[in-house]
């Protein structure tokens, strides 16, 4: 063993040779057998013949080459290293970048120790785990840059095991990690009834530190390009992000079916989108916030929003801007808003059109005052206005107020008590609930200024009760607590008030203890009633909840008397003002273990002897593999807006049945499906079922989907949409198609929750 140094006072250079070396001949020096050349944290190992020219400052290596640096290894059968320039090549090579997962082999790999370039000719790169390269690209030349953290392959195909999918003949820019970087983003594919193929292919422009944009073209066989923009910008107070998209001309517009319901034709031949929001911060107690949505037509997020996998309602649209503060003692803010109905069941002339807020000003504050007291008052003070087509309207509406707009001013100061301890807790409430109103163009023989006030009581009290059980060996806890809860708010006729934002709040378990049965500041419900409810819990030896079962019900002294009705609607009531007593409200929940779980509730009318209102929902959950879910739901009291009408063909009441899951079928495959079966009207709402293959760098999924568009609900005798949608997400490169599948698969099956979905 032999130690060589080369100017020994800088420490350059070190050789650890077994076997023979020649004296150096001018500044040449060749070693035969093992060696090992160190120069800071770089190693170089070679098994056969190494040259050191000392004259150039080279090393040429011939055998078993494996090269090291933190976080780089290189090996091959030569190498050539130029300690001058810090450049290595490495011949027959094979790549590791430790940082990066990344790997691959390539004839030649040339790799710069100042900048950490590695450029590799006639090569392949992937980030699958070394013993499985299920996909990887291979390339004339890539280059790795891992300062920007991004690579760059010319003339690339993309294979997967030995097949190639894909094949690009220009520069192909990639991530190494998790940085931005300007390049073509995955595309996504997918075929619906509604389209025909569907392509997309996003290209992302990191244009700095804080703003950023991708443009995204978008083929649509069956109706031409669609084109969008998203572009975002972080300012040092706040986020802003704009959306626009535009179809010139839709190729399956036909002017003589555009007006039809259920017609494949769109209302418009130009078609476009356009939203923006902002979140921003001023201070420390002020915030702003923006939310601006318009489109073309009612139709465009059902033809147009996802290919084909948008599973969100999106019935209307909205158009707001609110500025808050937010004090220790005070809340309030400044809030302009207005709501466009995408509803094509709802036309520009319908009453229920909501109206626009503009502006409107909210405020809450409340103290802290000795014995348990706390004193607050709370109060808005909003314009409304709505534009109707008064060519649509009848003598009748518009006599009965339907132009009616104007201010209306609540206000309501509080009075609340409350002392607890454990065990038991007392609450007591005193309010009085006041409306004014400034009106134009309200109903013939109603007053422009009408007002109303109401004084608001309540008393609300329970028990907690315990008790230690033991249950299959395991320590529990059981807990009894009656609840009593007593509400009194005086009676005002308020017929004649028009109805800018109220509306009849659905009833639970929840709503035994509310204070008022409207939502909105239009009206005030009068009450003498009294809500007695039992609820009682199994609590495991950590607290958790294992089971609960909750019943309750409202007694009624007094008929209710106060209703949404005004001369211009006769709204439908959920339930009968004169009867004595509420449905019984009840909820069970039980959990089987960390994995099982079910949830009921019900509304039991005992007047009737039916049920009004009830679902169940079943859970499994082993892990992320193993989940099935089946509930069902039923509601048969409805309570409509009467300026909607449901076709005679369409039963309105809910009979629903949903199903879903996902399970392992065999090695890496697992099966994806839903079920949500209507059984009022016989028909899927949606089902969709498709299979999955993953392993450690790859999944791909393949689902085939039928579904009903939520504007097509109440047309009889629709064609369902289909589609088939595929996705390839190769770990380390991202969703190569179908980025939208996740999207569904987390909306469709509760409790997906991996990060895959």
């Amino acid at each position: 063993s032999v130690n060589l140094d080369e100017n020994p006072a800088d420490g350059n250079i070190s050789f650890d040779t077994v076997g023979g070396f020649s004296q150096p001949t001018s500044d040449l020096i060749t070693i035969d057998g093992e060696v090992i050349v160190r120069q800071g944290s770089r190693t170089v190992e070679n098994n056969n013949s190494t040259s050191i020219n000392q004259a150039n400052d080279t090393v040429l290596l011939d055998g078993d080459v494996i090269f090291r640096e933190p976080g780089v290894l290189l090996r091959g059968n030569s190498a050539f290293v130029d300690n001058a320039t810090n450049q290595s090549r490495i011949e027959n090579a094979q790549y590791v970048l430790h940082n990066y997962g990344a790997h691959g082999q390539a004839a030649s790999v040339v790799y710069s120790t100042d900048s950490g370039l590695v450029t590799i000719e006639n090569g392949e790169f992937s980030r699958c785990e070394p013993d499985s390269n299920f996909w990887r690209l291979e390339a004339n030349n890539i280059i790795l840059n891992q300062q920007e953290g991004r690579g760059y392959a010319r003339a690339v195909s993309l294979k997967l095991k030995d097949v190639p999918i894909f094949y690009y003949p220009f520069t192909l820019p990639f991530p190494l990690g998790d940085e931005r970087m300007s390049g073509l983003l995955a595309p996504s594919a997918g075929s619906t009834r509604s389209g025909g193929f569907d392509f997309t292919l996003p290209y992302y422009l990191n244009l700095a530190p804080n703003y950023d944009a991708t443009l995204t073209p978008r083929l649509i066989s069956d109706r031409g390009v669609l084109a969008s923009a998203e572009i975002r910008y972080l300012a040092n107070w706040s986020m802003n992000t704009l959306n626009m998209s535009n179809l010139d001309n839709d190729k399956l517009y036909d002017a003589s079916t555009a007006n039809l319901l259920g017609s494949d034709s769109p209302p418009r031949e130009h078609r476009w989108f356009i939203g923006y929001e902002h979140f921003g911060s001023l201070g420390r107690n002020w915030s702003t916030f923006v939310d601006y949505n318009e489109v073309s037509d009612d139709d465009y997020f059902y033809d147009l929003g996802s290919t084909g996998l948008n599973v969100a309602s999106r019935t209307n649209l909205n158009q707001q801007a609110r500025l808050n503060y937010q004090g220790r003692n005070l809340r309030a803010g400044l809030n302009v808003q207005r709501t466009e109905i995408i509803d094509p069941f709802i036309p520009d002339s319908s009453l229920s059109k909501p109206f626009d807020r503009l502006p409107q000003f909210f405020f809450d504050t409340d103290v802290d005052l000795v014995g348990g007291f706390r004193l607050s008052l709370a109060g808005e003070v909003t314009s409304f206005d709505r534009d109707l087509d008064e060519s649509l309207l009848s003598a009748t509406s518009l006599s009965n107020g339907a132009l009616v707009d104007g201010e209306r001013a609540n206000l309501e100061p509080a009075l609340e008590w409350s002392l607890e301890a454990p065990g038991w807790f007392v609450r007591t409430s005193a309010k009085y609930k006041y409306i004014g109103y400034k009106l134009q163009n309200q109903a013939a023989g109603t007053v422009d200024d009408p007002d109303t006030g109401v004084g608001v009581y309540s008393f609300d009290s329970g028990l907690v009760f315990e008790r230690q059980m033991r249950l299959g060996g395991g320590a529990f806890t059981q807990t009894l607590e009656p609840r009593l809860y007593y509400l009194y708010s005086e009676f005002e006729d308020q017929s004649l008030l028009p109805v800018f934002d109220s509306s009849e709040l659905s009833f639970s378990f929840n709503q035994l203890f509310r204070d008022d049965r409207f939502s909105g500041g239009d009206r005030i419900g009068d009450a003498d009633q009294v809500t007695f409810a039992l609820t009682s819990r199994i609590l495991d030896e950590v607290g958790r909840e294992r089971a609960r079962f909750s019943l309750g019900q409202i007694n009624y002294f007094e008929d209710r008397l106060v209703g949404l009705s005004n001369p211009l609607q006769t709204w439908q009531t959920r339930s009968s003002p004169l009867a004595s007593r509420s449905s019984l409200a009840g909820e069970i929940g039980y959990a089987f273990g960390d994995r099982w779980r079910v949830n009921t509730d019900v509304q039991w009318n005992e007047d009737t002897e039916e049920i009004e209102e009830g679902s169940f929902q079943f859970r499994y959950r082993a892990d992320n593999d193993h989940l099935f879910n089946i509930s069902y739901r039923f509601r048969s009291i409805l309570t409509t807006n009467p300026a909607f009408m449901v076709p005679a063909s369409i039963d309105p009441r809910i009979k629903q049945t949903d199903v879903s899951g996902i399970w392992p079928l065999a090695g890496n495959w697992k099966l994806l499906a839903r079920w949500n079966y209507d059984h009022s009207n016989s028909r899927n709402l949606e089902s969709f079922a498709g299979v999955e293959y993953s392993n450690c760098c790859a999944t791909i999924r393949i689902i085939g989907r039928e579904w009903v568009d939520e504007d097509e609900l109440f047309l009889p005798n629709i064609k369902p949409n289909r589609g088939i949608f595929v996705q390839f997400t190769l770990n380390g490169l991202g969703n190569i198609t179908g980025g939208g599948l996740s999207n569904l698969l987390s909306d469709g099956i509760p409790g997906a929750s991996d990060d895959d979905y």
